[in-house]
């Protein structure tokens, strides 16, 4: 008698055998059981690009086409919200950022792929492009990788650095506009005067993780003191 399989995923029994796959190395259902659709139709939470070829490698929670060169795992940031993220043994992670949709940074980033793609290729480094799913979905994560090799490493981080230069990717402008608009910013900026600094989204972050309850208690007293002022 032949075996009786049940798709880890749906759940289904697999009754016909040729429809009968098992999920590849470096997936969440590595070695179990899944149909056919399952197995093939299951979203990619990784695209990855080797070097200048356009064709992309897909890890989903049932494939893995890098064959194991990256894995993707799910990491939370809270109970609703969280991103992929990529390990890999044969390649180094040397560049991340997040692609936002309509933001002012997402053609920064396009300019900066563009400038990375065609000095690593020029200078002989092996590198990858990772575009990760993440839960927002106005949001993609995007990562430069290249061979875990101390010379390539070495050359792309420091054609990397040059890179940015060139795109002002230190501007803070590209990390506002996210959390807050800079109108925003700029009224906290007024309220709590010089003793901060707030030019952007992570500014107000950290003086968050910092002062906590402390922080609103400042912003109530400005209004305390300034009745007339829209305190919406």
């Amino acid at each position: 008698m032949k075996k009786t399989f049940k798709c880890a995923s749906c759940e289904e029994p697999i009754k016909n055998q040729d429809s009968l796959f098992f999920g590849d190395v470096n997936t969440y259902y590595e070695g179990k059981p899944l149909c056919e659709v399952c197995y093939h139709e299951d979203e990619p939470v990784a695209t990855i690009y080797y070097r200048g070829e356009e064709e992309p490698y897909h890890i989903s929670l049932t494939r893995n086409e890098t064959e194991g060169d990256f894995k993707a795992k799910w990491r939370s940031t809270d109970a609703w919200r969280g991103r992929y993220e990529l390990e890999s043994e044969k390649y180094q992670r040397i560049f991340s950022d997040a692609i936002l949709s309509y933001h002012e940074s997402e053609a920064m980033l396009k300019e900066l792929n563009d400038k990375m793609m065609e000095a690593f290729s020029t200078n002989g480094i092996d590198f990858c492009r990772a575009f990760l799913r993440t839960s927002n979905v106005f949001c993609t994560d995007y990562d430069i990788w290249v061979r875990k090799e101390p010379d390539q490493i070495l050359r792309a981080y420091l054609t990397l650095e040059r890179i940015k230069q060139e795109v002002d990717y230190a501007n803070p402008i590209y990390s506002t506009g996210i959390l807050f608009d800079r109108e925003t910013l700029g009224k906290l900026q007024n309220i709590l005067g010089n003793k901060y600094q707030i030019k952007t989204d992570s500014d107000v972050m950290k003086l968050v993780e910092q002062k906590g309850e402390d922080l609103l208690e400042e912003i109530r007293d400005y209004y305390k003191s300034n009745p007339g002022e829209d305190n919406e």
